[in-house]
């Protein structure tokens, strides 16, 4: 029963999570149009913008991840022990496979927002902006 209301709400924070990571990177990617219209212009290829959007996304979500992975174990394990006296044991496969999915969703998200990169950095938008 716990079990099951912990990955409802596991899966409900990674929808909301993602939907917000979506929005900012769109936001993101709509402040700096006329800066990455400007380095196509000067030969960057897209490939090359597009690896500067994963790593800014993609890198904080990782370590952001990772260390809510670490202080959540960690603070269910202290809190089973002292609180209710029960030893504790990693969780199975169902809650890997949860945060796992996630991220890959996650990651998901940010790679699709590559064509919008490709659509708002060309040369129309450098001498209009």
């Amino acid at each position: 029963m716990i079990q099951d209301m912990t990955d409802v709400m596991i899966v409900a924070s990674l929808i909301i999570a993602a939907c917000s990571l979506a929005v900012n990177i769109v936001a993101g990617l709509g402040e700096r149009k006329r800066p990455f219209s400007l380095l196509r212009l000067t030969g960057v290829p897209t490939a090359l913008l597009h690896r500067v959007v994963a790593l800014e996304s993609a890198l904080p979500l990782l370590l952001v991840a990772a260390v809510s992975i670490v202080v959540g174990l960690l603070s269910a394990a202290l809190y089973l022990h002292s609180q209710v006296g029960i030893a504790f044991s990693f969780p199975g496969i169902g809650y890997w496979a949860t945060v796992l999915g996630g991220l890959a969703a996650s990651l998901a998200i940010i790679a699709s927002t590559f064509p919008i990169i490709n659509r708002i950095t060309g040369p129309e938008v450098a001498r209009n902006a």
